[in-house]
């Protein structure tokens, strides 16, 4: 079977969105204020992907700092993408393999579909089995 291999690019703005969107669907929103900063976490080979938001805090405690530092990464970084996907009617493959990656500045979320190793041993096996009944003639 064929295998496709999907990139889809986020901008910084939409990487923010989809924070923000996923937190508020886990039942964590994110505090109110001000982003300061944001942007994808300097990360080592084999690290997890994370993204940062700095939040300048509107209403502050007395024992709190005025700014918070909120990471998402790995998984619940690429569930917020796919979140994100689903709001927008980006359409996603259930059933296909997904991750992410750098692309530059830019996130990416790699989607491959039909790229499963069993599905292609099943179908090796199905010719192989096919090829035996016509040489079996």
């Amino acid at each position: 079977m064929p295998a496709e291999l999907r990139h889809i690019l986020f901008r910084t703005t939409e990487v923010v969105s989809a924070v923000v969107l996923y937190q508020r669907h886990m039942g964590l929103p994110l505090p109110a204020g001000t982003i300061l900063s944001c942007g994808l976490e300097p990360a080592e080979p084999g690290a997890a992907i994370g993204f940062s938001l700095v939040i300048g805090l509107d209403k502050p405690k007395s024992d709190e700092a005025p700014r918070r530092r909120v990471t998402v990464e790995g998984p619940a970084l690429a569930a917020a993408l796919i979140l994100l996907c689903r709001e927008r009617h980006v359409p996603l493959p259930a059933k296909a393999d997904k991750s992410l990656q750098r692309f530059g500045d830019q996130l990416g979320l790699v989607v491959a579909i039909g790229s499963n190793d069993e599905e292609a041993a099943l179908s090796r096996t199905d010719v192989v089995n096919s090829l035996r009944g016509v040489n079996s003639r």
